[in-house]
């Protein structure tokens, strides 16, 4: 199984809040991005936290999920602890209180791939010629998009797309959403900030990942796709591909 991630600070913002990782646990091949929000204090920090934290509770514990099942209450539970660990943290420095990040997480076994999300980091999967949003984003934008009420083209401009109405940082039990698909081998799981999907179109999304063996590659055409579209924001993307698994 293969994954690659890249990401950028882009040509606007003063430093990178986004924060991903990637990392193969047993026959799982876990993946993570986050982005710190913008305006509210060490958001790079908090998203750093989240990422850390979820890889390191898939390595000590997503070994003993057996079940599929199972998958949906466990990711609520390393939510909350990577929030508690968000929230912990602005108790000890007290200048970073407010700290806030979005945070989606991909798990992909074989052809058994689990997405759990909270924010406006997306989850996107290039099955075929068909590119396919796996994710609704949690903004104003994205309400008025669920309600049928704009386009998801008209919410790429909306200024609803940066109030978020769910985050991690928030002093509360979190319920993210967690969505489980059946999926082919060679289709192509795509984790990825606003700052790359906000800035071009799907066909130009899918034109960079014509190549799809070279998924260093792929990272990079995004990013330059991105900055070519005047990205306005930090960009990041993971990629993973599904393949079978060694040794079944």
């Amino acid at each position: 199984m293969l994954a690659f991630g890249m990401t950028e600070k882009g040509p606007v913002r003063d430093m990178n809040e986004d924060s991903f990782a990637y990392e193969m646990v047993g026959n799982c091949l876990c993946m993570a991005v986050a982005d710190g929000v913008g305006g509210e204090a060490c958001g790079e920090i908090a998203s750093r936290i989240a990422v850390d934290s979820v890889i390191q509770e898939f390595k000590e514990s997503l070994p003993f999920v057996k079940e599929r099942e199972d998958l949906p209450f466990y990711l609520k539970t390393v939510y909350n602890k990577a929030n508690i660990r968000i929230l912990h943290d602005c108790l000890e420095h007290r200048e970073r209180m407010g700290m806030c990040t979005t945070l989606t997480v991909a798990l992909l076994k074989g052809t058994e791939l689990t997405i759990a999300h909270i924010g406006d980091t997306r989850g996107y999967m290039l099955h075929g010629s068909e590119l396919i949003k796996l994710t609704e984003d949690h903004n104003q934008a994205g309400r008025l998009v669920k309600q049928g009420l704009i386009t998801e083209d008209e919410a790429k401009y909306h200024p609803g797309r940066s109030r978020l109405l769910k985050v991690l940082g928030e002093n509360q039990y979190l319920n993210p959403d967690v969505y489980s698909y059946n999926i082919n081998y060679g289709d192509l799981v795509f984790l990825c900030s606003d700052g790359l999907f906000s800035f071009m179109s799907n066909e130009q999304f899918k034109a960079c990942a014509s190549e799809r063996n070279n998924l260093e590659g792929i990272c990079a055409k995004l990013i330059n796709q991105a900055l070519e579209g005047k990205s306005s924001d930090n960009i990041t993307v993971t990629v993973g591909k599904a393949a079978p698994i060694a040794g079944l």
